[in-house]
């Protein structure tokens, strides 16, 4: 329960076994770095989903005790923040920091409705141009909220960034309210510097593949061929990529995968993680993908099933997902926003950070409590205060990401 501090901002996150002493734990330290003069007037607040039903409480308080009246957060089945992971606990990540009034605005306003998301922004936007629109999302929102977010990314025409909430029961978000079924969040002006980073997580097995036959979220065939054909022609090639010997030709049958005794060590990293489809991004310069789950496969008719409706003329690749993919794509992705940064303002000297993560990073291919993730940004960028949350949907760029990890820095 360390506290983070730079010039700008102040983190602390903690674990309780209720909502009071949580809070408490994190306000003692937070309150600690208030002084006449700091000028702090704003928060960044994430709770986990075993406190949401005391959400309306958890804010009063905060707003209250720390004499701070703009939060923006929202609920994750994790929280991170300064070097540690909390999942499945009670559990709070909280950033205070300060801007100038004029550089932000959040949305939607006290009492009002999500939907009227861009309306509440016009007058702040006729006097000023977004350059981040930090935000959070209701899943399970009643309009779809890729279409919200495409809205939002024209009527702002900053970088919208931010998560989804995720919870296994009440979805809640943190806009100067109680916020539900919708898009909340904060735009900030082109005079808040930042700088941002995304981490896929996973590694692409073979090169891309264009959609030759199919409908709705069904591939039938790839390059005109089956699709399953090309799937497993990408399989085979990687594996023989990695140990150097065709898995045709290694008798191991389904059974014996059950008993991990049965399978040559050599063998075994072949069948941990996850595969999943790859859709690039034809507008980005960074190799970007959207990852969508495989939902099927017929193997008699060869085609694939995907948790995504996909059109005739699309390309698709294939990825894999494992605990290694997910660490070594995180390390490379933050060196290399650590180059940048260093490169373009002649040092690297962050003032805080905001971290979103997938939920399904939180476990390891075990299916175990996976942790690592904050260790990893505070071993390469150090010791900056940093609040975060677990999402069920990453949003960079105005879409909705999967199976990724998204660092904004505030510089």
């Amino acid at each position: 329960m360390p506290l983070f501090t730079s010039s700008q901002f102040a983190s602390v996150s903690a674990s309780g076994t209720d909502w009071r002493d949580t809070s408490k734990s994190v306000l003692e330290q937070l309150e600690s770095v208030r002084t006449s003069g700091d000028h702090f007037n704003f928060g960044f607040l994430y709770i986990s989903d075993y406190l949401a039903d005391d959400a309306s409480s958890i804010l009063n308080l905060f707003r209250s005790v720390l004499n701070i009246e703009n939060w923006v957060g929202c609920t994750g089945v994790g929280v991170c923040g300064g070097g540690e992971e909390y999942l499945d606990q009670p559990a709070i990540s909280a950033m205070i920091g300060r801007f100038d009034d004029a550089d932000f605005c959040i949305f939607p306003e006290p009492g009002g409705e999500s939907a009227e998301t861009g309306q509440n922004m016009q007058a702040w936007l006729d006097q000023n141009e977004s350059m981040l629109v930090f935000v959070h999302g209701d899943p399970m929102a009643e309009t779809d909220p890729a279409l919200t977010l495409r809205e939002l990314d024209s009527v702002t025409g900053g970088f919208v960034l931010g998560g989804l909430s995720s919870a296994r029961t009440k979805h809640v978000q943190f806009a100067n309210d109680i916020c539900e079924n919708g898009i909340s969040g904060v735009a900030f002006s082109q005079d808040v510097k930042v700088a941002t980073t995304l981490s896929q997580g996973c590694a692409p097995i073979g090169g891309t593949h264009t959609i030759t036959r199919g409908s709705e979220n069904l591939i039938r065939e790839l390059n005109e061929q089956k699709a399953v054909e090309v799937f497993e022609d990408d399989l085979r090639a990687m594996a023989i990529k990695k140990i150097d010997q065709d898995p045709d030709q290694i008798m191991i049958d389904q059974e014996a995968l059950k008993n991990a005794d049965a399978v040559p060590e050599e063998f075994k990293h072949l069948f941990k993680g996850e595969v999943h489809i790859a859709f690039p991004v034809s507008q980005s310069d960074q190799q970007d993908y959207l990852v969508r789950n495989i939902t099927g496969m017929d193997v008699n008719e060869g085609s694939i099933m995907v948790s995504q409706n996909i059109s005739v003329g699309e390309t698709i690749m294939f990825v894999h997902r494992s605990d290694d993919t997910i660490d070594r794509d995180l390390c490379t992705s933050l060196m290399e926003l650590r180059e940048r940064v260093q490169k373009d303002t002649g040092a690297f000297e962050p003032k805080g950070a905001l971290y979103v993560s997938c939920v399904a990073r939180s476990f390891s291919d075990k299916g175990e409590k996976k942790t690592g993730e904050m260790k990893l940004i505070k071993d390469i960028l150090g010791d900056i205060p940093l609040a975060g949350f677990y999402a069920g949907g990453e949003i960079s760029g105005g879409r909705l990401y999967s199976y990724t990890g998204i660092l904004t820095l505030f510089l």
